[in-house]
């Protein structure tokens, strides 16, 4: 008698054991590889990879689009993009036709060319302000930047009757949300 409980204990161990690496392996995340990013970026950005390099648990990917060239990092497991810049700006405007008939001596030396304020948002905080408050006059209590894969965010925070926030887009000046805090 006593030698089934030992084996039904022993039993009961492995199964939970087994248990439990199953659920562990189901539970971890997937890793994206190389094309799977490369088919993400195309999709997103419309572009071409250039380089795309793993890192500790990101890639750094770079990728040329109408002659400018994008870099930006990507979660290797949540495939959330951050951190994009800008590295060198095409002003030109180039077709691609016109671009892909340059030598690659030439659109090596563009790539190595680092752009100024890469990483700045197109408008000021001042200019953030005044678009908010032409959409919800009021007085302003603060003003926050969120930087984002998209170019950034400004938070408005405009004092009424109620709470006001404002998001406006740091580059195109939109108005993205208002939001009223009771």
């Amino acid at each position: 008698m006593k030698a089934k409980w030992i084996i039904l204990c022993i039993a009961v161990i492995l199964i939970g054991f087994f248990i439990t690496l199953t659920v562990k392996q189901l539970s971890t995340p997937h890793e994206l590889n190389t094309n799977e990013l490369e088919l993400k970026i195309k999709d997103i950005y419309n572009a071409e990879v250039q380089t795309l390099v793993k890192e500790k648990d990101h890639f750094v990917a770079s990728f040329n689009k109408d002659g400018s060239i994008f870099e930006v990092n990507v979660n290797a497991v949540t495939g959330q993009f951050s951190d994009l810049k800008l590295i060198y700006k095409n002003e030109n405007k180039q077709s691609e036709e016109q671009v892909n008939s340059e030598t690659s001596k030439e659109n090596q030396a563009a790539a190595n060319k680092p752009a100024e304020n890469a990483t700045k948002p197109l408008l000021s905080k001042e200019q953030a302000v005044d678009i908010a408050l032409k959409e919800v006059p009021g007085e302003v209590d603060s003003v926050e930047f969120v930087k984002n894969a998209e170019g950034g965010i400004y938070f408005v925070e405009i004092d009424q009757e109620d709470d006001v926030t404002v998001q406006v887009h740091a580059i195109t000046g939109e108005i993205i949300v208002i939001k009223y805090d009771d």
